[in-house]
């Protein structure tokens, strides 16, 4: 079920604390940036779902960290996702044509 679809408060928030991406992600991780093609490009589906259902329980959950969402008008840019670790560095990787549960998995995973 959509967020968008939810009528009341406590149903928003029941929704934003449970499901794929309502955990805490790792202390060291301080950003998260996603980027993709908002047109023409099919192998974004998965990172536009991400962005509408799993990235809202992601930032309910981990208020201490950044997102980040670049959309690019360009159909060639390849949808990626970047786990920042502050003065630590970063870890990027592609997601193209990849289910948002996949995604969800990475990023969680992620480490320095």
């Amino acid at each position: 079920m959509s967020l968008r679809s939810l009528k009341s408060a406590r149903e928003i928030v029941a929704k934003l604390q449970s499901g794929p991406g309502a955990q805490k992600l790792s202390p060291q991780v301080s950003k998260v940036s996603l980027t993709y093609a908002f047109k023409g490009k099919t192998e974004c589906a998965g990172a536009k779902h991400f962005l509408n259902e799993n990235l809202p329980r992601m930032k309910y959950n981990n208020p201490h960290v950044e997102f980040e969402v670049v959309q690019s008008a360009d159909p060639a840019t390849k949808p990626v996702v970047t786990v920042h670790f502050g003065e630590r560095g970063a870890k990027s990787f592609a997601v193209p044509n990849m289910h948002t549960d996949a995604i969800c998995d990475k990023v969680f995973q992620a480490a320095p």
